[in-house]
């Protein structure tokens, strides 16, 4: 009776546990989407805290885990507001080289800002920014005169150059002509308001 005991008692303390197969627990995959606003978010804590290096690490770190989408078109804005303050520092203190051009980088990060989502009227406005530290907004303007064609958002662009140059009546002219064309996007509202704003000037 004792060894049947000590049998019994040595088998339940000594055999060993299994997990049932059918109840295995998975952790759950990685949120890429989830992650990348995350840093984006803290990127722009940063950047309203002026940590501009910290600003720009996370705004790369959100771009790299989610590259290609609607929701990269902020974070490449982001990243390019952060080398345009670069940009204005640098060339504001003569210190521009060919391997390292802040602006011209913006430059890059708003022209993606843009492909990757067109309907944010804050995108031109910088993209512009970069043209006029770069010195380019008279041949750029040039440029996009002569695709409007084949881009109708470069109407955008050309009218916000005017308007920086003083030349309102063509700000509004082609502005104007946008809204008409394309009454139903989400960046027509964001014009009209704009064409309020030249209407005062």
């Amino acid at each position: 009776m004792k060894k049947n005991f000590l049998l019994i008692i040595l088998l339940l303390f000594c055999t060993p546990v299994f997990a049932d197969l059918n109840e295995v627990s998975v952790t759950q995959p990685v949120d890429a989407a989830k992650n990348a606003n995350w840093h984006n978010r803290r990127g722009a804590n940063y950047f309203r805290e002026q940590d501009y290096f910290a600003a720009l690490k996370e705004f790369k770190i959100a771009i790299a885990l989610n590259p290609n989408s609607q929701s990269t078109a902020v974070y490449y804005n982001n990243l390019g507001k952060v080398y345009l303050i670069f940009g204005e520092i640098q060339r504001g203190r003569n210190l521009t080289r060919a391997d390292a051009d802040f602006t011209l980088m913006a430059q890059t990060c708003f022209e993606r800002a843009i492909q990757l989502d067109c309907m944010k009227f804050e995108y031109y406005k910088n993209l512009v920014r970069t043209y006029e530290l770069l010195g380019v907004v008279s041949s750029r303007k040039e440029f996009l005169l002569k695709n409007l064609s084949i881009n109708p958002f470069n109407a955008i662009i050309i009218g916000i150059i005017y308007a920086k140059e003083g030349n309102i009546v063509p700000a509004r002219g082609i502005l104007e002509q946008f809204v008409i064309k394309n009454p139903d996007l989400i960046i027509t509202n964001d014009v009209k308001k704009f064409l309020q704003l030249l209407e005062t000037l």
